[in-house]
């Protein structure tokens, strides 16, 4: 069974046709839930009736309105960003923060690279190890250090 909440507002403004209207009003007879929300909504309506219009302009209003627009000096672009400079000072702070961020994670980055590459002999080749992306800590670089002195062992 579909509900009807939909149309109460129209049948409660008297928007429906004849025809819809007694299919709601058919509907609402069997049915509590939608029988519930038409109380409500009947109620809130009633409120509403009861409120007192909102108040009329002053006549001068509009006339006060337009000097006031008219006054106003045309903003330049450095008025405009002026008046933006706080909106704009936190995510440049913030991306200002980000890049120093990354500035020091790559020099730490390179201080370890570097202090790895004192632990090997083979510091001219250790660029070509450091690109393949395999020494990573210190134990990393004893491991290929070690590796590379007993290569030196065997071939002699």
């Amino acid at each position: 069974m579909r509900h009807v909440v939909d149309e109460l507002t129209a049948l409660n403004d008297g928007a429906l046709d004849p025809a819809a209207r007694r299919a709601v009003e058919a509907h609402l007879a069997g049915c509590d839930p939608c029988r519930a929300e038409q109380r409500r909504l009947s109620g809130a309506l009633a409120a509403l009736a009861r409120l007192s219009a909102a108040p009329a302009p002053s006549p001068y209003f509009s006339a006060r309105l337009a000097a006031r627009l008219a006054g106003e000096p045309p903003r330049s672009l450095v008025g405009r960003l002026a008046a933006w400079r706080w909106r704009l000072a936190l995510p440049a702070g913030g991306l200002a923060a980000a890049a120093l961020a990354g500035v020091l994670v790559i020099r730490q980055q390179r201080g370890l690279e570097l202090a790895a590459a004192a632990q090997l002999d083979l510091l001219q080749e250790y660029e070509t190890i450091a690109s393949v992306g395999d020494v990573e800590t210190a134990e990393d670089a004893a491991l290929i250090a070690s590796l590379d002195s007993f290569e030196r062992e065997g071939a002699r």
